[in-house]
């Protein structure tokens, strides 16, 4: 074989090997985690794999920029044994795959906004513990399990009571 035929020959496969390597490569982002509900005491961060958090909600994938026809807030308060806990920013929003819930928040004030596809969407508060991460049931909000109580504009309310325009949902419970 000449010079000239051998350095093509092995420049073709340097090409075909590092083809077929790059070809095999993932191109976006990684598969995210699976959502895990916590069980642990507070403070409690935003998810990082907000996706997979937002499929076990029960809500559709939509994009960063979505609004929906009617979009509202809740305040939601948080208190553990006495001790409020911060609401983090960026509960339902995963910024590495520009998605996120009609359920959200962007800032740690409590505000959380709703932002439906529709407006005969009714999202509750357990699906918004779901997308926090936490497990949330009627009598337990992670590992805290006693005297768990809703109120919704001061008024007592079931555990799973609905999102509803301006509301100011408080949750309480001790360990």
């Amino acid at each position: 074989m000449r010079a000239g035929s051998w350095r093509t020959a092995v420049t073709a496969a340097a090409l075909l090997l590092t083809s077929s390597v790059v070809g095999g490569c993932q191109v976006g982002p990684a598969q995210p985690a699976p959502a895990v509900l916590r069980t642990s005491a507070p403070p409690w961060d935003a998810p990082r794999d907000a996706v997979s958090y937002i499929d076990k909600a029960g809500f559709e994938r939509l994009p960063l920029d979505f609004s929906g026809p009617s979009p509202y807030t809740v305040t939601i308060a948080v208190t553990v044994d006495g001790k409020p806990v911060q609401v983090p920013a960026g509960i339902g929003i995963d910024k590495l795959r520009a998605e996120q819930a009609a359920v959200h928040t962007h800032t740690t004030d409590g505000l959380v906004w709703v932002e439906s596809k529709t407006t005969s969407d009714h999202p509750t508060l357990a699906q918004f513990f779901t997308l926090w991460g936490l497990k949330y049931t009627a009598t337990c909000l992670a590992n805290a399990c006693k005297n768990l109580k809703i109120t919704v504009n001061g008024q007592p309310a079931a555990w799973d009571t609905p999102l509803t325009p301006k509301a100011k949902i408080a949750i309480t419970v001790r360990h």
